[in-house]
C-alpha cells in the first residue's frame, strides 16, 4: 500500500513536469505563430525553422537518455536533467516573444537573437522529455495490469487540461491587451506557472543510487546504443510508424491560426482559442480512452483515432472552402478526439515498446521520431504553404495542400501498423551488445 502511494505521488509529480514543459509551447505555437505569418508577414518556412527548433534538436534525446542511464548527477539519473531541461524551456519561452518583436524591429540581429532563444526552449524541451518519459517507463516496470496505461492518461490528461486552461486564459489575455507589452505580461505569466510546475515537480521525485549504479542500459556508448537500436527491425518500422502518425496529426501545429486568420479573418485572441478547443476533444477522447484501451485494445483504439482524424482534417478543408468559422472550430474538436484517441493508445503501445535493458536508450529514440516528424511537418509545411502560396496566390491554397499531405500520411501509418507488434518487437530487442558489435565489426 505504501509503495502504491509512492508511485501515485510521483506520477502526479511526474504530470507536473510534463504539464509544465508542456505550457511553454502554448504561447510560442498559439500565438505567436499567427503573429509572425499573419501579422508580420515573415515567410512561414522561417516561422517554421523557428517553432521546429525542438523538434531538430531531438536528436539529444538518444545521447541525454543513454548518458543519463550510466552516468547520474548527485546520484540521480531523471530528476537533475527534468529539471535543468524544464527550466531551459520556461525561460527561453518567454523570451522568444522579446525577439519576435526585437525581430519585427531590426530583422537580422533579431532573428540570431530568436535563433538563440528558440533553441535555448528546444534544447529544454528535449531534456526534460526524455527525462520524465524514462522515468515514467521505470516507475510502471513490472506494475499490474492497467497501471501503465493509466500512468500514461493522467500525465496526458494533465498536461491537456492545463493546455486548454492556458489556452483561455492568454486568450482573454490579449483581448483585454493585445500590445506588445500586453503579450510580455501574458507570456511572462506562463512562465511563471511553467516554473512552479518544473519545481514541484521534480523535488524528491527519484531516490539517490549507489555511486556504480547504472540503470537499465546494456550498451556502454552511444554508438553501440543505436547499433542496439538500428538491429531491431520492429523497432525500425515502430519508429517510421511514429513518424508518420505524429506528421498526421500534428504537422498543423505552426499552421492553424494563421490558416484561421488568412482563410477565415479571424483575430489575434479567436486564433488563439483554437488550442482549447482542440484541447478540450483531446482531453474527452483521454478520459474514454483509458477504459477503451482496456476494452478494445490499444491497436484498435489507435486506429479509430486515426481514421477520426483524417475525418477532421477533411472537414477543415471544406471549411475554409466555405469560409464558414463555427464549421471550423467544429473540425478542429474533431480533431482533437481523433489526436487524443491517437495518443493514449500509441503512448501506451510506445512503453510497451521498450526493453528495460535500455530504457533511456528506447525512450530517446520514441522521442526523436516524435520530435524529427514535428519538425518534417512544421518546416516542410510551411514551405508547401509558401510554394502553394506563391505560385497561385491563393493565400488558403497553401495550408489546404498540407492538410491533404497529412491525411495522407495517417493512411500510411494505418498501413504500417498492421505489420507491428509488441512480441515481434521483444524478440528482436534480444540481441546482446556483444551480437551487435560483432555484426558492427569490433
Amino acid at each position: 500500500m505504501v509503495n502504491v502511494a509512492m508511485n501515485v505521488r510521483k506520477v502526479i509529480q511526474l504530470s507536473l513536469v510534463h504539464v509544465g514543459v508542456s505550457l511553454t509551447v502554448v504561447p510560442i505555437t498559439g500565438t505567436l505563430n499567427r503573429i509572425m505569418i499573419a501579422d508580420m508577414g515573415i515567410p512561414a518556412v522561417l516561422v517554421g525553422i523557428l517553432v521546429a527548433l525542438p523538434y531538430l534538436l531531438s536528436p539529444l534525446q538518444v545521447l541525454v537518455g543513454n548518458w543519463a542511464d550510466q552516468r547520474p548527477l548527485w546520484g540521480l539519473h531523471r530528476a537533475p536533467w527534468m529539471l535543468i531541461g524544464g527550466l531551459m524551456a520556461a525561460f527561453g519561452s518567454y523570451l522568444a516573444a522579446h525577439t519576435v518583436f526585437y525581430m519585427d524591429a531590426h530583422f537580422l540581429p533579431g532573428l540570431l537573437a530568436s535563433l538563440a532563444v528558440f533553441t535555448l526552449w528546444g534544447v529544454g524541451v528535449n531534456v526534460a522529455s526524455v527525462s520524465y518519459l524514462s522515468l515514467a517507463s521505470e516507475l510502471t516496470e513490472g506494475s499490474p495490469k492497467g497501471w501503465r496505461t493509466a500512468t500514461v492518461g493522467v500525465m496526458w490528461t494533465a498536461m491537456i487540461l492545463s493546455t486548454i486552461v492556458a489556452s483561455i486564459a492568454l486568450s482573454n489575455a490579449l483581448e483585454a491587451d493585445a500590445s506588445v507589452s500586453g503579450i510580455y505580461t501574458a507570456f511572462g505569466a506562463i512562465w511563471l506557472v511553467a516554473t512552479l510546475f518544473v519545481l514541484v515537480g521534480a523535488a524528491g521525485i527519484e531516490t539517490p543510487s549507489a555511486p556504480d549504479h547504472i540503470v537499465h542500459n546494456t550498451a556502454d556508448n552511444p554508438f553501440t546504443a543505436l547499433h542496439v537500436l538500428a538491429n531491431n527491425p520492429t523497432a525500425r518500422r515502430f519508429f517510421v510508424y511514429l513518424l508518420l502518425v505524429l506528421v498526421g496529426i500534428r504537422a498543423q501545429d505552426v499552421l492553424l491560426e494563421p490558416y484561421a486568420a488568412d482563410a477565415l479573418g479571424l483575430s489575434v485572441s479567436a486564433t488563439t482559442r483554437i488550442e482549447s478547443i482542440w484541447g478540450i476533444g483531446v482531453f474527452l477522447t483521454l478520459l474514454g480512452g483509458m477504459g477503451s484501451v482496456r476494452w478494445l485494445g490499444k491497436r484498435v483504439n489507435a486506429n479509430v483515432g486515426a481514421l477520426v482524424a483524417i475525418a477532421a482534417f477533411i472537414l477543415i478543408i471544406a471549411a475554409g472552402v466555405l469560409h464558414n468559422a463555427p464549421f471550423f472550430y467544429g473540425a478542429v474538436f474533431l480533431l482533437g478526439l481523433g489526436s487524443g484517441l491517437m495518443t493514449v493508445s500509441n503512448l501506451s503501445f510506445m512503453l510497451d515498446m521498450t526493453v528495460a535493458q535500455n530504457v533511456g536508450l528506447y525512450m530517446g529514440a520514441w522521442g526523436v521520431a516524435n520530435f524529427v516528424a514535428q519538425s518534417l511537418g512544421t518546416v516542410g509545411g510551411a514551405l508547401l504553404r509558401d510554394i502553394a502560396y506563391r505560385l497561385t496566390g491563393n493565400v488558403s491554397l497553401g495550408y489546404m495542400v498540407v492538410f491533404a499531405l497529412e491525411i495522407a500520411g495517417l493512411v500510411a501509418a494505418l498501413l504500417l501498423f498492421r505489420t507491428i507488434t509488441v512480441e515481434n518487437f521483444q524478440r528482436d530487442a534480444r540481441v546482446e551488445v556483444a551480437d551487435v558489435l560483432a555484426l558492427a565489426g569490433d
